[in-house]
């Protein structure tokens, strides 16, 4: 269990770093597409279509990252109210809820990816399956991160309190 926690972690470094190198491609697409406009007086015609296309790797990417950390949604009213015991409750339901959602998620893409086959983007020509395919990727490893959280929970013997950040 402790080799695929290890391997686990060292996949959040390697997505962390594609987060990163996406915000860099990000930035310096925007930056250039500011240049040629202001400067230049010509539009880049691939600019936004590359940076909406960055923006979707950075977030379906981010939400493992996000499992990962505990980041998820809450609303501290409810959570405060709730007595002691229920909040470990609260939050097997959350990371179910949570596995649930990325489940139906990654079963909903995969026809998708056979259609974007035949689909290309307008700009850059890109077939789309491989927008596609990064949604399933996303919520592949949202699956993966979640299945690994319950794991952990569970195998403590007890479900484990939120930690602070």
């Amino acid at each position: 269990m402790k080799t695929v926690f290890f391997w686990h972690s060292r996949l959040q470094g390697l997505i962390n770093w594609i987060i990163g190198l996406a915000l860099m491609l990000l930035l310096t697409v925007i930056l250039l597409q500011t240049f040629f406009r202001y400067v230049v007086f010509y539009s880049l015609p691939w600019s936004e279509e590359l940076s909406r296309y960055l923006f979707v790797v950075m977030i379906l990417l981010g939400v493992n990252i996000g499992i990962t950390r505990d980041n998820f949604v809450r609303i501290d009213l409810i959570d405060n109210f709730l007595p002691g015991f229920l909040k470990p409750a609260m939050e097997i339901s959350r990371e179910l809820i949570a596995l649930a959602v990325s489940c139906f998620f990654v079963y909903s893409t995969i026809p998708l990816m056979r259609i974007g086959r035949f689909q290309r983007s307008p700009a850059m020509q890109i077939t789309m399956d491989v927008m596609y395919g990064i949604l399933c990727l996303g919520f592949s490893l949202a699956v993966l991160s979640l299945v690994l959280r319950l794991l952990a929970r569970f195998a403590a013997g007890r479900p484990r309190e939120r930690e602070t950040q």
